[in-house]
Formats: structure tokens, C-alpha cells, sequence
């Protein structure tokens, strides 16, 4: 089984360590026959490349040496990737693709989709006003696309689709810049990606806009489950401004 993702680029991905993963899990299929069924598996990590053009370059040699693959991450490479695999006949099994794409026959997800469960959350709470802003690398980026796409053809209006990245340099504001711009939109949900959300979420909070106009959903959470049981998080412990920030922060989860 080939492991893709994009390994190298993103700062909270690159603690994710693939290869030790990948080794736990093999060794515990491995183990239960069960799941097995008499198979013997392997799996090998396989890097995307930080700029989507190349990201899908790494798959090209995956057809001598893995049966399955698990990924991408970017889901703008969902559709060369899934097209690859349909003509190899290999599953593709991928939790960040958005939407429906056709003619990706052995592409399988595992997870409900992330854009499916924040359109839930939203059309329980009844918020239709969503803005989408993203960090700058190229995976958040076409996350954040494909995000405001999905959300569009769901009937939502998302008019807002930005990706942070140079405002620091420009105006040494770092995200207020889009703050400002947005201030009196009363009602936004804001969805973030990537670790640019603290410097935005503390331009927020000196701006006054923590306090319930808006609420701002990380969606990277929505990927995975996050430990929350007796788990100290050493930033907000040192860090008031974005302490107080966190109360306009709703955390939606694989768990939850």
C-alpha cells in the first residue's frame, strides 16, 4: 500500500511521521487474521510534492510497486489520481477529496465527507453566511477552493475565499488586513486551515471580534480525531490573547 501525502510542506503534517504510522498499522493487520485474510502487507510512503502541478508526479511509478493507495491529502490532485488508479485498477482510498468527480471507479472514502458534515453543522445552526480563508500553501489553497465550491453547490453563499499569506510583510498586521475589510459582516462563519489560524484568531480578538459575531471553525479538524480528554494545550496556556480568542472557536471532529 502506498501512503501519500504531502509530508514535507505543511509544518503540522511533517509531525506526522508516515513512515512510523505506516509500520504500526501494517504490523497490526499483519497480526489479526481477521482482517488480513491470509494476506501478508507492506506499505511504503510515498511524498507529494508542496506545489500541486508536481504533486501527482510521485504516483507515476506506484503502479510497479503498490497495489492500493491511501491519499492524496491535496484534493486538487483527486482527479489525475483517481484516474491513474481506475486505469491501473488499484483502490484509491482518500479522505480529502471533494465532491463528487467521475469516472474515479476505485476511488473509496472512509470518512463521511468533511464539506457534507459542515453543511450539516451549518444548516442546524442556521448559519448561511460563510467566508473561507486559508493558509497560503498550495494544499490549503485548493482546500479552501474546493471548500467554497462545495459549499456553493450545497446552496450556501460563500462569498468570501481568501488565502492569508504576505499580509505580515505588507502591513505588519498579519491578518487584519481581511479583518477589517469583513468587520460589520455581522453573522459570518469563518472556516479556517493550517497554522495561520492563531495569527488570525488573535487579530480577532484585539479587533473585538471574538465575542460571538462570528464563530470560526477550524476544518483540518474535521480530518481527524482529536484527543480532548485531560489534554494540556501549552499555547493557550500561554497565550491570553488567543485564549480568549477560543471561545468564538467551535471544533467539530471526527469524534464528535
Amino acid at each position: 500500500v502506498g501512503v501519500m501525502g504531502p509530508w514535507t510542506c505543511d509544518p503540522l503534517l511533517a509531525q506526522a511521521l508516515p513512515e512510523v504510522a505506516s509500520r504500526l498499522a501494517v504490523a497490526r493487520l499483519n497480526r489479526d487474521p481477521t482482517l488480513n485474510k491470509g494476506y501478508w502487507w507492506d506499505a511504503v510512503v510515498v511524498a507529494e510534492a508542496c506545489r500541486t502541478p508536481q504533486a501527482v508526479t510521485a504516483l507515476l511509478n506506484a503502479e510497479r510497486y503498490a497495489t492500493a493507495l491511501v491519499g492524496p491529502l491535496n484534493p486538487a490532485t483527486c482527479g489525475a489520481a483517481g484516474l491513474l488508479a481506475a486505469a491501473w485498477n488499484k483502490p484509491l482510498v482518500s479522505w480529502a477529496c471533494l465532491g463528487d468527480v467521475e469516472g474515479l471507479d476505485t476511488l473509496v472514502t472512509p470518512l463521511p465527507e468533511p464539506a457534507g458534515v459542515l453543511h450539516v453543522v451549518l444548516r442546524f445552526f442556521r448559519w448561511a453566511h460563510v467566508a473561507v480563508v486559508s493558509a497560503p500553501q498550495d494544499l490549503w489553497r485548493e482546500v479552501g477552493q474546493g471548500l467554497a465550491q462545495d459549499l456553493r453547490a450545497r446552496g450556501l453563499p460563500v462569498t468570501v475565499m481568501m488565502a492569508m499569506g504576505g499580509w505580515r510583510e505588507a502591513d505588519g498586521d498579519g491578518g487584519r488586513g481581511w479583518m477589517e475589510m469583513e468587520e460589520g459582516a455581522e453573522g459570518w462563519r469563518v472556516l479556517l486551515g493550517g497554522e495561520e489560524q492563531r495569527v488570525l484568531l488573535e487579530e480577532a480578538e484585539e479587533l473585538g471580534m471574538a465575542d460571538g459575531t462570528y464563530v470560526f471553525i477550524p476544518y483540518d479538524t474535521l480530518t481527524f480525531p482529536l484527543p480532548f480528554h485531560h489534554l494540556p494545550y501549552p499555547i493557550l496556556a500561554n497565550n491570553s490573547k488567543l485564549r480568549r480568542a477560543y471561545d468564538a472557536v467551535l471544533t467539530v471532529t471526527v469524534d464528535s
